[in-house]
């Protein structure tokens, strides 16, 4: 009886965990073991992670690396990364820095440079200038108009026309006539379209995201009627489908969203970390919790950091794995200590043995 206790009170506890953690397994805790994480436990986890990381061992390097290149963004976000985390820039590297801005933000280069930059955002050089010179451009019709341009051109010299920066020409402009008539309701697939072009002219655009979108605008454009539209039968917004917009609407809303938490330059250079229309939404809310401090969270920690951070485990989640490795503690436990309890009484037999 006593034997029959001793070893019930054993077990009894691992008893009550298997049990425990059987009920949590029949609640299929890992079906969806992820969930939405909060803005502000967004923000925290990647403030705090980005605070761990830089520190001049990381930041200097990068910078010197900048500099050399003399690639004016990437040098304003280190800059700005360096003041924000108070890292130290050795005085050598702030006096090349400081040549390398002065030289191509002079006041004559300015001039050039915003000139160029308005017709051709790959001419850009900084996101200030993207912002004062190409964005004020793009996002007018004027924009549209000058990706037809291109496209015009380029056919004219018996060149490939780029299909996706017409599609979403047509579409901008398509969309811009829908903001007049619904008094701005379409204005976010107007943005997203030029967000988008933009970057696609930078090159920002990861190859099977632009060939998701190629077919997105492919579908929204009666390429019949480009005809039509080339000897000025009709109007642009006569060769966009207004049904199919919806297809590139949720993209166009997520980017518009981007671009309203940053800043429309910094959405079009974030478009480098999107590959698809789901990176789009989790992009849209991740900015909504960091701001205008997205970019340099993607700087310091990279794209799978950054969206790891947009979600957590469920509590169902964790209560099953706590579950398990307490289980697999006490059954450790349990054995480690029969196993013990097996080994001493040999001992002790062994030793009455030889002390007869």
């Amino acid at each position: 009886m006593r034997r029959a206790l001793v070893f019930v009170l054993h077990v009894l506890p691992f008893g009550a965990t298997l049990a425990c953690t059987l009920w949590l397994l029949a609640q299929a805790p890992f079906a969806a073991p992820l969930v939405q994480r909060s803005a502000a436990g967004i923000e925290v986890a990647l403030s705090r992670a980005m605070a761990r990381k830089v520190d001049a061992d990381w930041l200097v390097p990068r910078l010197q690396a900048a500099v050399a290149d003399e690639d004016l963004m990437r040098i304003e976000l280190l800059v700005d990364l360096a003041v924000t985390y108070e890292v130290a820039v050795p005085p050598a590297l702030k006096v090349r820095l400081q040549e390398v801005v002065d030289a191509q933000t002079g006041v004559f280069a300015s001039a050039l440079g915003c000139g160029a930059c308005a017709v051709d955002v790959t001419a850009c050089t900084t996101l200030t200038q993207i912002s004062a010179c190409a964005i004020p451009f793009e996002l007018t019709p004027a924009g549209d108009v000058n990706a037809l341009r291109r496209a015009a051109l380029d056919y004219s010299a018996g060149d490939a026309v780029d299909r996706l920066d017409l599609g979403l020409a047509l579409v901008g402009l398509g969309a811009t006539g829908a903001v007049l008539a619904t008094g701005g309701s379409s204005y976010t697939v107007k943005a997203g379209a030029s967000v988008l072009r933009m970057a696609r002219r930078m090159g920002e655009l990861n190859a099977a995201f632009a060939a998701r979108l190629a077919a997105l605008a492919g579908d929204a454009v009666r390429w019949d009627r480009m005809g039509d539209l080339a000897r000025f039968r009709i109007g642009p917004a006569e060769v966009v489908d207004s049904a199919k917009l919806e297809k590139l609407g949720a993209i166009g809303s997520d980017l518009g969203r981007v671009a309203e938490n940053t800043s429309v330059a910094q959405a079009v250079t974030l478009l480098r970390h999107v590959d698809s229309a789901e990176d789009a939404a989790r992009l849209a809310r991740v900015s909504a919790a960091m701001g205008p401090r997205t970019g340099k969270a993607f700087a310091v920690l990279g794209k799978a950091r950054v969206f790891r951070a947009a979600v957590r485990l469920t509590d169902l989640a964790l209560g099953a794995v706590a579950a398990l490795a307490a289980l697999a503690a006490q059954a450790l436990v349990f054995l480690a200590n029969r196993i013990g309890n097996a080994g001493l009484r040999g001992l002790r037999r062994a030793l009455a043995t030889a002390g007869r």
